[in-house]
């Protein structure tokens, strides 16, 4: 078993930009997930905010920039490689569900504990159809239709659209560019598949799924 104490012992080392590309250089190098500061991209996000709040002018100000775009770059590349890791790597089991050991899921961070949850739920969900399906539960079936019939997502629109009527029966609209909605997923869907709308990604919105 990796020790991790060391990695964890490092939450209160101070970050900048070589300390991040250098994780990712040693995330490159190693098949598994390596075990990080729990807090990193907290430390990450707080660095960019620090950077963007501060006031520079001329070539600081492009150096500013700069820095932030690098930042952003390499914390992006580090997130994707490690949960494109965790995701194969827990796929792999000869489980019927996403799996990982005690000593793997203790190198995640919160919020890719958050991505693991969230592929353990599609998971989950595929199986309960199949099972529905083999044993004749229409009645499984319909509560699932009602479930994502009755889903609601948060939209922006980025053009007009005329008054239409929604899956649920309800009329909704019309609307105008920057108007902001609370619509059904199905509805919502189309509209963004259009480019007529964007959906609003903000978790200060987001209800509690079942």
């Amino acid at each position: 078993m990796e020790d991790n104490s060391s990695n964890k012992g490092n939450s209160g080392k101070e970050i900048d930009l070589d300390y991040i590309l250098e994780l990712l250089k040693k995330e490159t190098q190693i098949p598994k997930i390596q075990g990080m500061s729990p807090d990193i991209y907290k430390k990450i996000a707080q660095l960019i905010k620090e950077l963007s709040i501060q006031n520079y002018e001329d070539i600081e100000l492009e150096v500013r920039n700069e820095l932030i775009r690098l930042l952003i770059l390499s914390a992006k590349s580090l997130i994707e490689l490690r949960a494109r890791k965790l995701l194969e790597y827990s796929n792999s089991k000869s489980l019927s569900y996403p799996s990982l050991s005690t000593d793997d899921y203790s190198r995640l961070t919160d919020e890719e504990k958050y991505i693991f949850e969230k592929e353990r739920k599609v998971w989950q969900r595929k199986d309960l159809i199949l099972q529905s399906l083999v044993a004749g539960n229409v009645n499984s079936l319909d509560s699932i239709s009602k479930i994502i019939r009755s889903k609601m997502i948060i939209i922006r629109f980025l053009e007009s659209a005329d008054q239409f009527m929604g899956v649920d029966m309800a009329k909704y609209g019309p609307f105008i560019k920057e108007d902001v909605a609370i619509l059904p997923f199905e509805n919502a869907r189309s509209l963004i598949e259009r480019k007529v709308a964007v959906e609003i990604n903000d978790l200060r919105f987001h209800v509690k799924e079942t």
